[in-house]
């Protein structure tokens, strides 16, 4: 009960943070634009890009809807792609007022399970989702840098190096999940090392708690591992998750373009600007803050500028705002009402409202490996 009631404080408080966040980045755009270049601004902006800025989000949401869906179709046949999409939007809401996007999986699974998906089906969906979904980026992110990097190198010396420090983040969880797939004995072994240490350096108290997390670790290292067998032996289902990632991805980082093409802006590329759209990403995505608060609205204005600038005129501080408020607090909106929706209509209560076991989920190969071939 104790667990329960920390959990929903935790929650409740991350959504303070991002509603005062919201307040101050309000009081930002105003000081930043002032008054009268505010309203200037919202005069010129072209309503239709932006219902296309909104679109793409909508976009974004489905093409993640169909990378679950698409496992879950060869795991349980028959599941409807509606459920798909709303646990899609709920793992953007929790992964939003969560520390580094740390909630969204485990309230996915929770909400899988409770629209009848047997917990190890959607446990295997979301993982192969997350497997496909770092390597995309991660090869997104070399080809960004590659053609890139030298131009911006100059001009954003310091944010640069930010780049490169999530770029390496990002590809060290590849290579960790490399050596999942490929050597799971060697990084039990060494994983099993590390909390010995832990426990040595009495950051784990007792015995008993090392060999807790020892166990735990191992499950989840199994679980990752088995994942990995199940979707090498579907190369047709790679192939259309890898699709979805690619567009999921440049919906996502087209909005700031579609949001520049708004003002009636031009000069910049949009190579360019997705490109600085990526780099904002790998800067706020190491930030263990809910949504990178703070780091991803000062490396989109660093980064935007002098992209968006007409003259003497200004856009940057009220595109910040838009960016901002359709990639963190639209999905925070849109999930919260169906979280509310989904517990007051169809009778599903909220993960924090119900006591939830823990324990790491450890799936068997023959879970995985479900009944259909692709």
């Amino acid at each position: 009960m104790e667990k329960k009631k920390k959990k929903k404080n935790s929650n409740k408080l991350n959504l303070i943070i991002c509603a005062i966040a919201f307040v101050f980045m309000l009081v930002y755009v105003y000081f930043v634009d002032g008054f009268d270049n505010i309203v200037s601004s919202i005069q010129q902006i072209n309503v239709g890009f932006l219902l296309v800025a909104m679109l793409l989000m909508v976009v974004y949401w489905t093409m993640e809807a169909l990378q679950l869906h698409a496992v879950l179709q060869t795991l349980s046949p028959g599941q409807k792609f509606y459920k798909s999409l709303i646990v899609a939007i709920l793992g953007q809401y929790f992964n939003c007022i969560t520390p580094s996007s740390t909630g969204g999986q485990p309230m996915q699974a929770y909400y899988f399970s409770k629209f009848g998906v047997p917990l190890s089906n959607g446990v295997a969906a979301l993982l192969s989702r997350f497997i496909v979904y770092q390597f995309v980026l991660t090869v997104y992110s070399v080809f960004v840098l590659l053609i890139r990097f030298n131009s911006f190198s100059e001009q954003f010396a310091p944010l640069m190096f930010l780049v490169m420090v999530g770029f390496a983040i990002n590809t060290l969880v590849i290579v960790f999940l490399i050596m999942l797939a490929f050597f799971r004995a060697p990084v039990r072994k060494l994983a099993g090392w590390i909390i010995k240490l832990l426990g040595k350096l009495r950051i784990f108290k007792t015995q008993e708690v090392v060999d807790d997390r020892t166990a735990q670790v191992n499950e989840i290292i199994d679980q990752y591992h088995e994942n990995f067998n199940f979707i090498k032996r579907k190369p047709w289902l790679i192939i259309r998750m890898i699709f979805y990632t690619v567009i999921q991805l440049t919906a996502y980082f087209s909005i700031s373009y579609v949001i520049y093409l708004g003002f009636g802006l031009s000069g910049t590329d949009y190579l360019t600007i997705i490109s600085c759209q990526a780099f904002v990403l790998m800067i706020s995505g190491f930030v263990p803050l809910p949504g990178a608060l703070g780091a991803a609205e000062g490396s989109y204005t660093m980064f935007f500028g002098d992209i968006f600038r007409k003259g003497t005129h200004s856009f940057v501080g009220i595109s910040t705002f838009i960016w901002r408020f359709l990639t963190f607090y639209l999905p925070i909106i849109v999930g919260l009402v169906i979280s509310l929706f989904l517990g007051k209509v169809m009778k599903i209560a909220r993960p924090d409202d119900e006591e939830t076991d823990d324990k790491p989920i450890e799936l068997t190969a023959e879970e995985l490996a479900g009944d259909s071939v692709d």
